[in-house]
């Protein structure tokens, strides 16, 4: 139909994104949005991609509350609720809406401004204390952490060692848009050495100051990226009991206030620091060395899907050898200095 009718083939997706019937949530638009990737945007008339991604969008914003007075989930069940997520990200994805562009994967980033914030927590574990004021410059930082599809690039085209669950070099499939896992700091820092290189732009990971203060924003001390109460809906850790990774950024109700996706649970995430210096933080003690032996801990960040409420603050703080690859650890960039 559309190598013969714009018109006709715009009508027909149009009405499959816009009826009201459908199995399951997001089902007609995610279908809609499969035709628009078959016959690809310069075949059909009007501003109709856009709508559809603004729609899907405004689908993954909606919190289960609403979706359960619909038929499908009288009763809340967070495995469907994030199946039916996983299908419409995935759908933007094919779309050309990830958070991140071809031809390296670079991230899309997102602006942190220079200033002060507070960072740790009286209320928190002792090594999160004292709380304190902290000036860091602008710097920005990747939406979302890195993805499979993301690090598949980096692999082909560096040769580099693949995850041990990968087949054949590749990612799992129906797991692209899940974060990489299973990526020691060595790895995560020879792909910031990559993207750098191909990007001519300075990617590295983010310290753990950098890495707080765009989880928490520069107003206030608050606990969870989204405010002060925990809410097991807004991101993938125990509480939830899905008991794996998700796509990134089918929490966008968890948004730090930057607009940072994917910093309470999911993934635990690499930063350069070392483990082990006290606070106040201090960027020029040595902390953030990156030729430091590796036999020195490295501190992880944000929780992940199997820990509890305690883990996935703002001001929680964990550590592992750098030289570990397991299914919890993975990492987003940070672009520096902002110029």
């Amino acid at each position: 139909m559309s190598t013969q009718s714009k018109e006709r083939t715009t009508r027909l997706i149009r009405a499959i994104a816009e009826q009201k019937i459908e199995p399951v949530p997001y089902h007609n638009l995610v279908l809609a949005a499969e035709c628009l990737r078959d016959v690809g945007s310069n075949r059909v008339q009007g501003d109709l991609e856009n709508a559809v991604q603004k729609r899907l969008r405004q689908g993954l914003e909606t919190p289960p509350s609403l979706l359960a007075k619909t038929k499908w989930l009288r009763k809340f069940d967070a495995k469907d609720w994030i199946e039916r997520r996983r299908a419409a990200m995935e759908a933007l994805v094919r779309v050309g809406a990830a958070h991140w562009t071809l031809p390296y994967g670079e991230p899309e980033w997102v602006e942190i401004p220079a200033g002060e914030f507070w960072m740790g927590s009286e209320k928190g574990y002792s090594n999160e204390k004292p709380a304190h004021k902290l000036h860091l410059n602008a710097f920005l930082i990747s939406r979302v952490p890195i993805t499979n599809a993301q690090y598949h690039l980096f692999v082909q085209a560096t040769a580099h060692r693949a995850p041990e669950h990968w087949q054949d070099g590749r990612p799992p499939k129906g797991k692209e848009s899940h974060s990489v896992v299973n990526v020691s700091w060595d790895d995560a820092i020879a792909y910031c050495q990559w993207l750098s290189q191909v990007t001519e732009k300075t990617i590295a990971l983010p310290s753990e100051a950098e890495w707080e203060k765009a989880a928490r924003g520069d107003k206030e001390a608050r606990e969870y990226p989204w405010g002060e109460t925990f809410d097991a809906t807004r991101c993938n850790c125990s509480e939830l009991g899905l008991g794996d990774t998700t796509p990134v950024g089918i929490f966008p109700n968890g948004a730090s206030p930057y607009g940072v996706l994917e910093m309470s649970g999911n993934v635990w995430e690499w930063t350069r620091c070392l483990w082990g210096k006290n606070y106040p933080y201090d960027p020029n003690d040595g902390r953030e060395q990156l030729d430091a032996s590796r036999d020195v801990l490295r501190v992880l960040r944000g929780g992940a899907f199997y820990v509890n409420v305690r883990f996935v603050r703002c001001a929680a703080r964990y550590r592992d050898d750098p030289f570990n690859r397991v299914r919890n650890l993975g990492f987003r960039v940070v672009l520096r200095p902002l110029l």
